[in-house]
């Protein structure tokens, strides 16, 4: 039986190139994308293994705790954060970017305010801070980008089974569960239900991890361009667009806009030319 690292050397030989940074740089570390950190006990699911250099691998480490954390946001606490990890993602995210926590947390006003829109009530004990939905600081923004743009190169390498390029271009919009508060359902994935795709059963040990991350990947057939619509548990949701040419989504951003308004806009990840 090979031992581990000859495991990871047959799977570098295999795979040279770094899936995230267009096949700019040689593989030689072996990425989790999603991270480990994002799932409960750490039973991420298995075939997501991909070739990184060690620039891409390492730079979003502080953003996978941040990710981590936001998974475990969950209506129903004990199931959110059933490994007792939260305190110690949230100290450890607290270190990396000072204040961060504290700017997540509403004041008492903006919580009632949110829970009288949303129809959430506070338990016995409970004030309106302790149920409402949080803020969503720019470093909480700029982790949710870093780890949408991973991850749909890392499902493009998975399913198209090539890199995507460096001048291909990536549109995120990206949704918090309070949408799922509203409607049970994340509007946007309702409008393309209709669009064929992979959306493969995810498991480790044949535990089924489906309920901690989920996606559908809609790939043209020339693999060009694709859709990606990933739920990271009851926390939050994305759709992702991608085209591995350049010019072809951008000019579409304004109109993406108009056609599913909301107050979170569509955001341009890669861009070879701009928006």
């Amino acid at each position: 039986m090979a031992t581990r690292s000859q495991q990871r050397a047959a799977f570098l030989t295999a795979n040279p190139w770094c899936a995230f940074c267009g096949g700019q740089e040689p593989a030689t570390t072996v990425e989790h994308c999603p991270p480990k950190s994002l799932f409960q006990f750490k039973n991420w699911p298995e075939g997501f293994e991909f070739p990184a250099c060690l620039s891409c691998n390492k730079d979003s480490a502080d953003q996978d705790a941040v990710i981590a954390m936001l998974a475990r946001i969950h209506a129903d606490e004990m199931q959110g954060n059933a490994d007792n990890r939260m305190v110690g993602l949230m100290l450890n995210i607290n270190k990396q970017f000072p204040g961060v926590i504290g700017r997540m947390v509403p004041s008492h006003i903006e919580a009632r305010q949110r829970n009288r829109k949303l129809g959430i009530k506070p338990g016995p004990g409970q004030l309106h801070q302790d149920v409402a939905p949080v803020n969503v600081p720019d470093e909480i923004q700029l982790a949710v980008g870093t780890f949408a743009g991973k991850l749909s190169k890392a499902v493009y390498y998975r399913e198209a089974g090539q890199v995507f390029p460096a001048e291909g271009s990536i549109v995120m919009r990206w949704f918090t569960n309070i949408e799922l508060l509203r409607r049970d359902e994340y509007p946007l994935f309702e409008h393309f239900m209709f669009l064929a795709g992979t959306s493969p059963l995810l498991t480790r040990g044949g535990k089924h991890l489906n309920d901690q991350f989920e996606f559908k990947l809609s790939l043209s057939e020339d693999q060009q361009v694709f859709l990606l619509q990933s739920r990271i548990g009851k926390s939050f949701g994305m759709v992702l667009f991608g085209s591995t040419k350049p010019g072809v989504l951008e000019p579409g951003i304004q109109q993406l806009q108009e056609n599913y308004q909301s107050d979170r806009p569509f955001i341009v990840l890669q861009s070879a030319i701009g928006a």
